[in-house]
């Protein structure tokens, strides 16, 4: 059994007496003792407060970006803590391909800061749903590694079956904005007996263009769900005009 494999299956506590005996160090200038040293933290470009609400590009007053303006995502908000990059791109890579828990817990930390900013009143918590050869390979889903400890802190529930994914779809590098929301046109499945009336924290690492939130959403909102609300750690600078 691979290494990450057996991370996941170990309780939270175990990994929180490694990290005293091997204490972490800061994945921007490797500090003893910190994942994100308070300086690197620093460094993080957080999004700023006048962003459309449907992909957080800068507006300059209230209000949607000229590319979202005519659209109506199935989402009703988006947010993410930071822009895509530094010590933010290394947490989340870090997150995904060594399914470092600390890490998670740290990001979990950041997402908190958003969601309690927005005041959004949720029902349920779900993470974005990987493929299933995706979860098999790599033994764990990080964006429900990032949605377990948002929904501990907020008291709401979790579910990682309200929302699945029905179908494998090609890799979203490279593509256009056209072929990225062709690419996840209609891969999630959710479960009405779960989500059905329930107003949705959906989560997710980062954000590119937006389609697989969209998608995700769809079928969520396909199965009556109530609002769905979105949120990611990164928003990358991906040019979505």
């Amino acid at each position: 059994m691979q290494t990450k494999q057996i991370k996941g299956q170990l309780p939270e506590w175990m990994w929180g007496a490694i990290d005293w005996i091997f204490p972490p160090h800061c994945l921007g200038c490797g500090l003893e003792g910190e994942i994100i040293c308070p300086e690197c933290y620093g460094t993080i470009k957080r999004i700023p407060a006048n962003v459309c609400p449907y992909c957080n590009a800068y507006v300059s007053t209230s209000g949607h970006c000229p590319s979202c303006k005519n659209l109506k995502p199935s989402y009703a908000r988006f947010r993410a803590f930071a822009f895509y990059g530094g010590v933010i791109r290394e947490a989340v890579h870090q997150l995904k391909y060594q399914n470092d828990i600390g890490i998670a817990r740290v990001l979990a930390g950041y997402l908190l800061k958003v969601i309690q900013a927005e005041n959004w009143e949720f029902d349920l918590v779900v993470p974005v749903p990987l493929s299933k050869r995706k979860q098999e390979q790599r033994g764990y889903n990080q964006a429900e590694r990032l949605a377990r400890p948002v929904a501990e802190a907020l008291h709401k529930p979790i579910s990682v079956e309200g929302l699945s994914r029905i179908r494998e779809n090609a890799s979203q590098v490279d593509l256009d904005v056209k072929s990225r929301r062709e690419n996840v046109r209609g891969v999630f499945e959710a479960d009405p007996a779960i989500v059905k009336g329930k107003r949705i924290l959906l989560i997710d690492d980062v954000f590119t263009t937006g389609a697989t939130l969209e998608s995700a959403s769809r079928a969520l909102r396909d199965a009556k769900s109530d609002l769905v609300y979105t949120v990611t750690v990164g928003r990358s600078d991906f040019n979505i005009n």
